[in-house]
């Protein structure tokens, strides 16, 4: 069994400071750090969003790797809220999941980013 960790998208509010006149991504900690961790998945970035409590839990998923996770935490065919192995935890939104959000092995304890390719271990 897996647990599934959004990273916290950008608020509207937000969006519009980085795109105004006195934005660009390296204008707030928080846009350098969204921009690391999205497109990147830098660890350092990673856990300074961790540290911040910009990660929230979005799902447990009973399968037995990590590719069926993210598999079957994207809307690929269909809300994947829908999957019956997938438990949707309450909040705001559900996306799909992606580079630079976490998947924990329950059985481990073991956190894995999401990477452009694979996965990559949290603590290493």
């Amino acid at each position: 069994m897996f647990k599934v960790y959004h990273y916290a998208m950008l608020t509207e509010t937000e969006r519009n400071r980085l795109n105004g006149p006195d934005g660009g991504w390296d204008s707030e900690p928080r846009f350098s750090r969204y921009a690391d961790i999205t497109s990147f998945g830098k660890k350092d970035a990673v856990i300074k969003g961790l540290l911040e409590g910009e990660y929230h839990a979005v799902a447990v998923v009973k399968f037995n790797n990590m590719e069926d996770v993210f598999r079957f935490t994207n809307h690929i065919e269909d809300d994947w809220t829908k999957n019956p192995a997938v438990t949707a935890i309450p909040c705001k939104g559900y996306r799909s999941t992606s580079v630079g959000d976490l998947i924990e092995n329950c059985e481990t304890g073991e956190i894995f980013i999401v990477a452009g390719c694979g996965f990559e271990p949290l603590a290493a």
